[in-house]
């Protein structure tokens, strides 16, 4: 009985990885395909060892949205490895919008369900900034989708590993010690690590000439003081009282000492970091971390965001003093 289902599954895989090959680029393989309920449309995912395609639009005819990603960036999600159905899932971003394409089909767990064949599922979840806007459904006898291998063992052959912790998949970062300390507050960061691109927390606005001058923000305190900003590419550096308060990096090029930076996945953060804060799930849109208490200079009461867009990544890295 084992035995057989384990070749049913397989046949499975071999079938639902067939369909729609021929319409993809040259030299793709298909991931998943299906028409679309209540639309003359169809979407069609396929793939190679470096880069990834979706293409959407009207059955047989030019498709109306085009989009790649390379096999090590895309926000790929396996099998979890439970559940009566097999499905994986792979989103595909376009400015504010993503498009998370869905294909799977329910395991048979009997003579009588093999005997029925797979019943196969899929569907494009349509979100602006990370909130659903529409759900299109496949017409179920119409999907393709090949699993076993695909997408997954490219990833793995770019030498990524799958976190299922975080939900995102690990490139080698360097981890040479965690950086996140314990401290009442759930962890915190040593002093040193507040600095962005060699640029610190508290540095004196004379040390930042070869990024811009300073210009007014508009940011009035409660006290009637008011910030001034310095904006280079990917970093906005604020300035009170000609002392650094304020840093938010949008940039991978303004990494902090530990190699945290724009557009890490939430698993390598956590990696870096060696843990999550206490009280965050390791899935969390913000990590929120303090300053230890050994900070230098007269700032007490630093804070470190790192936020992460829809695609799991980070998205900005913010070290702010909270109390200027």
């Amino acid at each position: 009985m084992g035995r057989k289902l384990a070749i049913s599954l397989a046949s499975c895989g071999v079938f639902l990885g067939t369909m729609a090959q021929a319409d993809c680029p040259v030299g793709q393989e298909p991931f998943t395909s299906c028409q679309i309920e209540g639309r003359i449309t169809e979407v069609l995912v396929c793939f190679d060892d470096q880069v990834v395609t979706y293409s959407y639009g009207p059955i047989d005819g030019a498709p109306d949205l085009t989009l790649s990603d390379i096999v090590a960036q895309v926000d790929f999600e396996p099998w979890s490895g439970l559940g009566a159905a097999i499905s994986e899932a792979v989103t595909f971003y376009n400015g504010d919008f993503s498009y998370e394409v869905v294909g799977g089909f329910d395991r048979p767990f009997s003579e009588e369900e093999m005997a029925l064949g797979p019943r196969r599922f899929g569907w494009i979840d349509v979100a602006q900034n990370g909130q659903s806007l529409s759900r299109l459904e496949c017409i179920p006898d119409t999907v393709g989708y090949g699993w076993g291998g695909g997408i997954y063992d490219a990833k793995v052959a770019a030498g990524l590993v799958w976190d299922d912790y975080s939900k995102t998949w690990v490139g080698d970062v360097v981890t040479e010690a965690p950086i996140l300390f314990p401290d009442e507050n759930g962890g915190c960061f040593v002093g040193p690590e507040f600095e962005l691109g060699g640029v610190a927390m508290g540095d004196r606005v004379a040390t930042l000439h070869k990024l811009g001058s300073p210009e007014p923000s508009g940011l009035i305190l409660p006290d009637g003081r008011e910030i001034d900003r310095v904006t280079t590419i990917g970093l906005d550096i604020d300035i009170l009282d000609d002392l650094v308060v304020r840093m938010e990096a949008a940039h991978p090029m303004w990494e902090m000492p530990s190699g945290l930076r724009v557009g890490l996945t939430r698993g390598e953060v956590i990696a870096i970091l060696g843990r999550v804060p206490n009280g965050t799930a390791p899935d969390a849109g913000d990590f929120n971390v303090t300053v230890c208490t050994e900070a230098p200079q007269d700032f007490a009461n630093w804070e470190a965001t790192i936020a992460f867009g829809p695609d799991k990544r980070v998205e900005s890295i913010s070290l702010v003093s909270v109390s200027p």
